[in-house]
């Protein structure tokens, strides 16, 4: 039924249009460059302005902690409002890759830890359930842990924070922070929405069909209470597509959150946020597909007697499949059916209590994994003369955190936020036995190795207390300090674990070099937890702690009456970096190792220009260098010395753009037409030497043209995505099961196919 209805919606489209009303979060200009008296909370309020109330650059962020315009922040920040995020169909963490040159995000089935995402080529990609995340997902101020949300909907605002951020956020932010709040309920007026994006695969071109169905109701409860509820539909069917049955994978999302907003006095604020979101997949989902295939066919496991050697490219033939770089396809009878919910909840209290503002939050997340895990069944290829089989999941992770804030009011000789933070983690794991087999002859299947996969139970609880403080020594002058003291425990229930003391901290100053101009320069310390790995074979062991020591300086201005520009240049030298390096074992066994590495480095300079241009126009764009280098002498996975190279999944350059240009087609009706545009350097993505297992420099380029309303209620668009349908895979690996070079699979995700489609979108 939902195809039908995607066809018939694309079919009697005749006009096209999407809308972006304004770039980002917005708020009635103050008379300096923060607000009078006491501070709201962070994420107390965060009701939307009308357009007759903003002023043009008066883009507000919390990035520390506080309520500030960007402009005052001595932190290098991209910032994306709503309207931007729809524009660039931002429905997933994913998608986040196209709105900052910094920050790449690359979700692997089963490696999105925290995310997974890296910031100036510094992130965490592993397998491993005893491991944070690098760059930390903060929603609502509630850190995500390992507990991730996939799907954004009803966002109001995502902030990119660069660098270390360990002095107000925490553990898993050595690398930087992904900041992001959702829409806050309205007291003045009953509202709603419903926006969709629809589209078919093979229609204009598309490669894969998709429908998302977003909706969302305001209702006031009282003058001073609200009530927001909205709510998702993701249907995906692709990218992956099975050879024996033509059909392409579903992969599905639907979930909702409601949020409640109480102000039963002046001073007091009361925020309750729930949310939930089911998953499911067919097929794993996306998972790898051979792009490369050639060599014998035979596993080289010692066996009683000869097998056949038809090699693989042969075998793969024989179902279907033919590998190539953009390879959709696999065979396998194995229908490889999985489930995850995601859910939460989390209670802030914001009391103005005089000389400061008390804050508390207290949250709960909770994940579970169930059926088929993406690595269900490794190979996806039945006439393959080995399978490497894992069985069920059944997995769980669960997340309290407490924190408690004091933050002073703005605009004062001395301003500060301190408080205390409490978490605590715990990731359990069923046994998942691995077994690889044999098929000496079509149907019959041997099994050769056998690995039990024990069950798992990881604990990570962690207090800290922390602080941080600006001085203005004159109206243009400030000195900033701040520091965190962490006590963490992580433990392998039964085997082993780590205990740390660890102090971060950021110094800096900034100085206001002209009245819309402000410089800035910091000194951070971060800290990421220690991690426990847990090997295919062998027992488990501890990796140390990832400390990063980060130097930034920066310039911020507001140029064109309303655009504002962001240049920053930086390095950063890493201790004991967590990396994971992955090969194929002489069982076809993929084998993903944890290991400390001291000495990696990045480097660069980063500038982006965001906001508004002139009434008509909205850009965003920008641009990094960020050189992020293996140590000297470090060795690859073939053996290669690889010093001084690029770290995987981390491009050397990268450029966004992101725009709309709308004008008046008569009255009552406005058009426009948006871009959406991204080009990377070449992107490596194993520890190695092995070209073949890199991605060529790139141009990802995407857009919509439409038509909206005058009062901004009703659009309809056309839009692309991946227009000359680049093939930028999620991951890359060769030994696919071995051969080396010979044989390669890739994990390909939405964003490495074209979609055309149809936007609609309605607000009462």
């Amino acid at each position: 039924m939902k195809v039908q209805l995607t066809k018939a919606a694309l079919a009697g489209a005749s006009t096209i249009a999407i809308a972006a009303p304004s770039f980002a979060q917005v708020a009635p200009a103050p008379t300096t460059t923060t607000n009078q008296g006491n501070t709201p909370a962070e994420g107390s309020t965060d009701r939307a302005t009308s357009p007759d109330q903003q002023g043009p650059a008066d883009i507000v962020v919390t990035a520390q902690r506080r309520k500030e315009l960007v402009t005052s922040v001595p932190i290098s920040i991209t910032v994306a409002n709503q309207a931007q995020l729809e524009r660039q169909q931002v429905n997933t963490l994913n998608d986040l890759n196209r709105i900052a040159p910094s920050l790449e995000i690359q979700q692997a089935p089963g490696q999105n830890t925290g995310g997974g995402g890296s910031i100036r080529g510094i992130g965490t990609q592993t397998f491993n359930a005893g491991a944070v995340a690098s760059v930390g997902v903060v929603v609502d101020q509630v850190s995500q842990g390992n507990a991730n949300i996939g799907d954004l909907f009803d966002i109001a605002r995502v902030e990119v924070l660069k660098g270390p951020q360990g002095t107000l956020f925490g553990l898993t932010t050595s690398a930087g922070v992904i900041n992001i709040t959702t829409n806050a309920p309205d007291f003045t007026r009953v509202s709603g929405r419903v926006r969709t994006e629809l589209s078919h695969d093979g229609w204009a071109g598309s490669k894969f069909g998709q429908q998302i169905v977003q909706g969302v109701i305001n209702l006031p409860l009282a003058s001073n209470a609200a009530i927001r509820v909205s709510g998702l539909g993701n249907f995906r069917q692709g990218v992956n597509r099975n050879a024996l049955t033509g059909k392409l994978n579903d992969v599905d999302h639907y979930g909702g959150r409601a949020r409640l907003l109480w102000e039963p006095t002046r001073d007091l604020t009361v925020n309750l946020i729930g949310d939930y979101t089911k998953s499911r997949f067919t097929g794993a989902g996306d998972f790898f597909t051979f792009v490369t295939a050639g060599g014998p066919g035979i596993l080289p496991l010692p066996t009683p007697f000869p097998i056949p050697d038809t090699g693989v490219a042969n075998q793969l033939a024989s179902c279907g499949v033919t590998p190539r770089v953009g390879n959709q396809d696999y065979c396998t009878t194995d229908p490889l059916r999985g489930r995850s919910y995601n859910y939460g909840s989390s209670l802030q209290v914001d009391y103005a209590a005089g000389p400061f503002t008390i804050s508390s939050i207290t949250a709960y997340r909770g994940n579970k994994d169930r059926g088929a895990g993406a690595a269900g069944n490794v190979f996806r290829a039945d006439p393959l003369e080995i399978r490497v089989l894992n069985a069920d999941v059944h997995r769980n992770l669960n997340l309290f955190t407490q924190e408690v804030r004091l933050t002073s009011p703005s605009n004062q000789p001395f301003e500060y936020t301190i408080g205390g933070f409490y978490s605590h983690q715990r990731q359990t794991r069923d046994a998942e036995p691995l077994t690889v087999l044999i098929q000496p002859v079509p149907g019959v299947l041997i099994p050769v190795v056998q690995n039990p996969n024990p069950a798992q139970s990881v604990l990570d609880r962690s207090t800290a207390i922390f602080g941080q403080g600006t001085y203005h020594v004159s109206r243009a002058f400030r000195l900033l300090a701040g520091g965190r003291y962490t006590d963490e425990t992580l433990r392998l229930e039964g085997a082993t674990g780590l205990k740390t003391h660890e102090v971060s901290y950021k110094f800096g100053a900034q100085y206001d070099v002209a009245p819309r101009t402000m410089a800035y320069a910091t000194v951070s310390r971060g800290y990421k937890g220690g991690q426990i790995a847990i090997p295919a074979n062998g027992a488990p062991y501890v990796l140390r702690p990832e400390i990063p020591m980060s130097y930034e300086a920066g310039l911020k201005s507001t140029i064109l009456g309303g655009w504002i520009a962001d240049l920053s240049v930086f390095y950063e030298k890493i201790r004991d970096f967590q990396a994971q390096q992955c090969t194929v074992d002489a069982n076809a066994i993929l084998s993903c190792n944890q290991t400390n590495i001291s000495g990696v480095k990045s480097r660069g300079a980063e500038i982006n220009f965001f906001g508004n241009v002139n009434r008509n126009l909205s850009l965003n764009t920008g641009f990094i260098y960020a050189k992020a280098t293996y140590p000297s002498g470090f060795i690859g996975t073939d053996g290669a010395d690889i010093g001084g190279t690029q770290l995987a999944y981390a491009p050397r350059y990268k450029f966004t753009l992101s725009g709309e240009y709308t004008t008046q087609v008569s009255d009552g009706l406005k058009g426009f037409l948006a871009a959406d545009t991204v080009w990377k350097s070449r992107i490596r993505y194993e520890a190695n030497a092995r070209t073949q297992t890199t991605y060529h420099p790139h141009w990802m380029v995407g857009g919509r043209v439409g038509l909206r309303s005058e009062d901004d209620r009703y659009q309809v668009a056309l839009f692309v995505r991946n227009l000359f349908n680049e093939h930028e895979p999620s991951l890359y690996q060769s030994d696919f099961p071995y051969g080396g070079i010979a044989n390669i699979g890739a994990i390909y995700g939405p964003q490495s196919f074209r979609q055309v489609g149809l936007s609609l979108d309605a607000k009462f």
